[in-house]
């Protein structure tokens, strides 16, 4: 039997004909796929030096950069899985994260040494630290993960398997992460690796049998312009399509920087010949466009060949803007979730998107809906999947139901059917407010909001924004509380205090009273109107 895996195909490409092809980019380092095998063959020693049960939890508590992968790839050839830890997490965040799903090792940045030194005593599966960034750890605690590198020997055999598991961490309706569990065969069938890339140019009809063939068929082609991920690598949309693309041969680039950087990334797009860039809706693209409308005689993205927005939609402003420095660039808008991976791709029109294969849109009594009507229904698909949540079965059974004998992902997304069959979404089927790519849980802020002194009720909505697509706005109440009371700054303190910053409400409004019903459910629809209303005014 084969083994579908994607650390066992970097460990393959790293010998023979793609042996010195490039594998990473970050910044102006190139690591190519030989050395990309021999640091992750260290990493994958020392980790088995620690004697660690099969599959265990790595957390990746990083920015981009060469490490990601790095660790990804070492983690996968011990047979470990791979878990992304939200570098904007604080520390009650971060514990809930580690503990909620059983971290044995955490690899973080050295910037993020002293919050890792802080909690380090409450994490109660943790076992090894792997600082990244210099050749002495800022915490002693830790293990430099450049002393990995070399700790392989001549006799080192990869533990990988297609059963091996990616676990991407997601929030839930309490802001609490579940550990989606990917199969490395089912993430690399859903994905389309051996096709995106190696079937097109050599015009195969079918899937390899083996990764053999497929490594065969890559080491075939020359290496192919380089994949830029802007999105967060420890976001399912930057992880997976990173993946996705060292499996193929195609080198993964990143640039460092703890903001974003329109002029430096531009410049790198056009220094390294980039040929595809993930990124997260407007909140990336529309600086972008800013920065290429500045500098239009550069020509700075006419290597670029496609675009993939993930996370959150491009704007029509947007895409036109990319598409006018770059006429023949392919813009791929994708609808999907981290339980589901892309199932939908954007027509063009605002907010419609063409359903993949295996998708249906039932109602709530579970019917098909019927094409033209305007029926509210739910996005379900039943291609490949994960096998759930980790430590989770109430919430896999929910997420994951059977239906008609088959099993399918609850994406969570309502929309109607026209009568082309093209899905008008209308939104998530919950209070999840996305700004940026990010997912804030308004459950979670609010929790925050009401251990304010003054406050004794809040609710927190999503209003539209030009740049993030939504942001969030809390709506509090409390005695004698009004707009000229309100201490809008000590608010957001607060809330700055115990979450991640793209949580911390952008607008503070006070309210008389929040209107809640009589047993105590909220009326988000009445606090939108009002917050809408009150910040127009």
């Amino acid at each position: 039997m084969s083994c579908w895996n994607f650390a066992e195909t970097v460990y393959s490409l790293g010998e023979g004909p793609t042996a010195d092809h490039p594998a990473l980019i970050h910044d102006d380092l190139i690591i190519s796929y030989s050395e990309l095998r021999h640091r992750a063959s260290g990493i994958a020693s020392y980790l088995n030096s620690l004697e660690l049960p099969a599959g265990s939890h790595v957390g990746h508590y990083l920015r981009n950069s060469n490490a990601y992968m790095e660790m990804f790839v070492g983690s996968g050839l011990a047979g470990h899985a791979h878990v992304n830890v939200n570098y904007r997490y604080r520390d009650e965040e971060l514990i809930g994260l580690a503990n909620g799903l059983d971290l044995r090792v955490l690899v973080y940045d050295a910037e993020f040494a002293d919050r890792v030194a802080a909690i380090r005593d409450r994490l109660e599966a943790t076992v090894a630290f792997i600082e990244v960034g210099g050749d002495e750890p800022a915490a002693d605690f830790a293990v430099p993960l450049v002393s990995l590198y070399d700790r392989a020997t001549d006799d080192f055999q990869t533990r990988t398997s297609s059963d091996d598991l990616i676990l991407i961490a997601t929030g839930g309706t309490t802001g609490l992460p579940k550990g989606t569990q990917w199969r490395n065969e089912d993430l690399w069938r859903k994905m389309g690796t051996s096709t995106q890339m190696a079937l097109e140019p050599l015009q195969l009809k079918d899937h390899p049998v083996e990764l053999a063939e497929h490594v065969s068929n890559v080491s075939s082609l020359p290496s192919p312009p380089a994949f830029l991920s802007l999105s967060p690598l420890m976001h399912g949309a930057g992880l997976m399509t990173a993946i996705l693309m060292i499996a193929q041969g195609v080198p993964v680039a990143t640039v460092s920087g703890v903001k974003f950087d329109p002029d430096a990334t531009l410049s790198f797009i056009q220094q390294h010949g980039v040929g595809c860039v993930v990124l997260v809706g407007d909140a990336f693209g529309t600086p972008l466009v800013d920065a290429l409308d500045k500098r239009t005689d550069e020509k700075l993205i006419d290597s670029l060949m496609v675009l993939i927005s993930s996370g959150a939609s491009l704007g029509p402003e947007t895409r036109a803007g990319l598409q006018r420095h770059n006429p023949a660039l392919v813009v791929v808008d994708t609808l999907g979730s981290s339980e589901s991976s892309g199932y939908a791709m954007a027509t063009g029109e605002a907010g419609v998107f063409a359903p993949l294969p295996k998708v249906r849109v039932l109602d709530d009594q579970l019917n098909d809906v019927v094409p033209g009507s305007d029926t509210i229904g739910m996005v379900y698909y039943s291609g490949y999947k994960p096998i759930g949540y980790y430590n989770a079965p109430e919430k896999t059974a929910e997420t994951f139901p059977e239906i008609d004998g088959q099993r399918y992902v609850m994406t969570g997304d309502r929309c109607t059917v026209r009568e082309d069959g093209n899905l008008v979404l209308l939104g998530r089927d919950s209070t999840v407010i996305n700004t940026g790519g990010e997912k804030v849980y308004t459950v979670e802020v609010e929790r925050v909001l009401v251990d304010y002194p003054a406050i004794t009720d809040a609710l927190v909505v999503g209003l539209p924004h030009p740049r993030f697509g939504k942001m969030v706005v809390a709506v509090v109440e409390g005695p004698g509380l009004d707009s000229k009371t309100l201490d809008v700054d000590g608010v957001r303190a607060h809330v700055a205090a115990h979450l991640a910053d793209y949580k911390v409400p952008r607008e503070v409004l006070a309210i008389e009273s929040l209107q809640r019903a009589p047993n105590g459910k909220p009326d988000y629809a009445f606090v939108t109107d009002y917050a809408s209303d009150t910040l127009a005014g």
